[in-house]
């Protein structure tokens, strides 16, 4: 895995997700690029150095989030773990395929939402987790999964500059 072009993509993404991030967003729901660039890297990139690329792909948004969260080290952990169970998985999907890129980000991102606003209600415990919580969650990670297959595309086309390129096809 090549960092520098790994640092480049993850500012770059940092950058649109708090700038045109917030245009796209639908009241508070916005789509969580910088999960589906970890996506991308837990998917073909080598072990330990995806995992530890998520990590700071989660730091960023923890980062991001902090004013509002209050809390750091929850997306780092939650990225990591996602991008381990996807580096677990990823011999068993068919990786190119834009439905996959789809349900992994759909199933991990909603997973993430669900945890962090659970380990937010757990730090305040005026409120339950109630089950207005999980529509939010929900919708969250289908606006991220549903960006998903397009910059999957793009950063495909970047193989060859990222060094993360899929298998070849016979």
């Amino acid at each position: 895995m090549k960092w520098v072009p790994f640092i480049i993509l993850g500012v770059i993404t940092l950058v649109c997700q708090t700038t045109i991030s917030g245009i796209i967003a639908i009241h508070s729901i916005w789509p969580n690029w910088l999960f589906v660039l970890a996506v991308h890297y837990a998917l073909w990139g080598p072990w330990p150095e995806a995992a530890i690329g998520a990590w700071f792909l989660g730091l960023a948004v923890d980062l991001q989030t902090l004013a509002g969260f209050g809390s750091m080290g929850v997306y780092a952990f939650l990225f990591g773990g996602a991008a381990w169970a996807i580096i677990r998985i990823r011999s068993a999907l068919v990786r190119e395929h834009a439905l996959t890129q789809f349900l992994v980000t759909l199933v991990f991102a909603w997973a993430i939402e669900l945890l962090s606003e659970l380990h937010r209600q757990w730090r305040t415990p005026a409120e339950m987790l109630s089950v207005a919580v999980w529509w939010p969650a929900f919708f969250t990670a289908l606006y991220t999964a549903a960006c998903a297959p397009y910059l999957h595309w793009l950063l495909i086309r970047l193989g060859r500059w990222t060094g993360l390129r899929p298998a070849r096809r016979l």
